[in-house]
């Protein structure tokens, strides 16, 4: 290791004592292939249970309407698709001059389509699972003949040749695609800072981050210009902006939502999914773009097709909550974990059993997917690290990118190894006697922008904490659902600002999740708040 930077190579260093902690705990047979993600994905799959009847609970008081509620429009003529899309492009113009949270509106586009299923609605056809809902989603989706930026500066924005499999099937449930919005560089920092785009801000405080990096789709979904938004999860990237801005936001299983035509980070940890007002409104957009897809590499067949809408209202009495201490416990701000007793409370009122679940070594699956990370963002994105790219890409990004430079094959390559049998072991352990999880999303009060100026200790440790709860469940491909909680008023603020949890399930437990996600909601009204830059 002579040859590294003494920086680089403490972390080498690091990242080798981790795998070889790991190692053991994996289990694997030398000389023998690991488990594959696939089988192991599989394998601990959630499995469905008679969930009896339904809640009798009611919908909470709302402070305004989510998608499933506001569709009712549309089938009784009460409003027509092309006023849909003209309030959103509205409201996303409006919102776009303080969050900065907007790239390109699809004008023309989103009217083209509008009108067609006005034609549709006029002739008595259905319009399809998602019709007439108004979405925008991340910069980093292929729609041919249009730009796509991946965060970077102008000079990088490519003209798609293809549509994204998850656009393709938008258009078949009869969603609008409204505007290409903002997002980090390379999807590489949570924190919604972007040095060659300019800061996407928090629609409750323009002081405040939005997190990222699916930044524009919190922030647009939270500000109510569109009903829901596509982000990516490498680390936490649908989660800790949908946290932070209010929202809700599901990572998914992995392979279950198709990449392609989607730009990738980390090709092992990337994962599309739906950002939205309300669990019931992202099932509706899970629905709509689950499935196995050939042109995905990482796509994984689900083991039965779930529909995710048909048993929303099923009644959770009697599910069992798991609450881990240890590693999603420490270093909580008082008023984070305030909001997740809270939040445990209201599941207790609905019939849920909380129990707690032995600790897991999530500190060393957070670092491996660190290692995977930067050496496959590196190996993608080796041509913008040059000095010639400077006007394309920002110093922390570069940074980022440069640390994959000498990760050695083989450390990248046990670190992937492990991650089947260890998803087996967290299900066999962590899982074994309990349906979901309930985390923290984020452990601390929503940083400032101006913090994210600068690479500086202080930045780089919220970095840190941004990604810390999030980022393991990634590296062992389980889905995650955040859901708004609460909210606290940071230093320095007049506002309460929202504060997210997440829960986490088994391989293909999304409908559960939901489900969980939607009784919740119904019995709150966190999801349904307005912030300051929507009144």
């Amino acid at each position: 290791m002579g040859n590294f930077s003494d920086g680089r190579s403490e972390i080498i260093v690091k990242w080798h004592g981790v795998a070889e902690r790991l190692t053991a705990q994996a289990g694997t047979d030398l000389g023998l292939m690991p488990t594959s993600m696939a089988e192991a994905l599989h394998a601990t799959a959630h499995t469905e249970s008679n969930d009896g009847n339904a809640d009798e609970t009611s919908l909470a008081e709302p402070g305004w309407q989510d998608w499933w509620e506001k569709r009712e429009g549309l089938a009784t003529r009460a409003i027509s698709v092309q006023d849909l899309a003209e309030v959103s492009l509205t409201r996303l113009a409006q919102a776009n001059t303080a969050t900065n949270a907007c790239v390109e509106l699809l004008r023309e586009f989103a009217m083209g389509q509008a009108r067609q299923l006005d034609q549709r609605l006029a002739a008595g056809d259905a319009l399809g699972l998602l019709g007439g809902m108004p979405l925008a989603h991340k910069d980093l989706v292929h729609r041919t003949g249009y730009h796509v930026g991946y965060g970077l500066g102008q000079s990088a924005q490519l003209k798609a040749t293809s549509d994204a499999t998850v656009l393709r099937r938008f258009d078949e449930a009869g969603a609008l695609h409204l505007a290409r919005l903002q997002m980090t560089e390379l999807a590489f920092d949570p924190s919604g800072a972007n040095e060659m785009a300019g800061h996407c801000r928090n629609p409750w405080s323009v002081h405040r981050i939005p997190g990222g990096s699916s930044s524009g789709s919190a922030a647009m979904v939270a500000a109510g210009a569109v009903d829901g938004a596509l982000g990516s999860d490498t680390g936490g990237s649908i989660r800790i902006p949908a946290a932070l801005c209010g929202v809700t936001g599901l990572k998914p299983t992995y392979g279950l939502v198709s990449r392609a035509g989607a730009m990738s980070l980390s090709s092992s940890l990337d994962h599309l999914g739906p950002i939205a007002r309300s669990a019931r409104d992202c099932a509706l957009m899970l629905q709509a773009i689950a499935g196995y897809d050939i042109a995905d590499a990482g796509s994984v067949g689900a083991p039965r097709n779930d529909r995710y809408i048909d048993r929303l209202d099923a009644s959770i009495r009697g599910r069992r909550i798991g609450v881990p201490q240890g590693y999603f416990s420490d270093g909580l701000d008082p008023r984070i974990q305030a909001v997740v007793a809270q939040s445990l409370e209201s599941f207790r009122t609905l019939g849920v059993e909380i129990r707690e679940v032995p600790d897991f070594p999530y500190d060393a699956l957070n670092e491996l997917a660190i290692l995977m990370i930067r050496a496959e963002a590196t190996s993608l994105y080796e041509s913008v690290m040059s000095e010639d790219a400077a006007t394309m890409l920002g110093a922390f990004t570069r940074a980022r990118l440069q640390e994959g430079t000498q990760i050695p094959a083989s450390l990248y390559l046990r670190a992937a190894a492990m991650r089947g049998p260890l998803l087996q072991r967290f299900a066999h352990t962590v899982m074994a006697d309990v349906d979901v999880l309930l985390a923290p999303v984020f452990p601390s009060q929503t940083p400032c922008v101006d913090v994210f100026d600068t690479i500086s200790d202080e930045s780089s440790r919220l970095r840190g904490d941004l990604t810390r709860l999030t980022r393991p469940l990634n590296y062992l491909g389980v889905p995650s659902l955040s859901l708004p909680g609460g909210a606290c008023v940071p230093d320095g603020e007049s506002v309460a600002l929202p504060v997210g949890f997440q829960l986490i399930g088994r391989p293909y437990s999304e409908a559960l999740l939901l489900q969980l996600g939607h009784a919740y909601q119904k019995a709150t009204t966190w999801h349904l708040r307005k912030p300051p830059l929507a009144a």
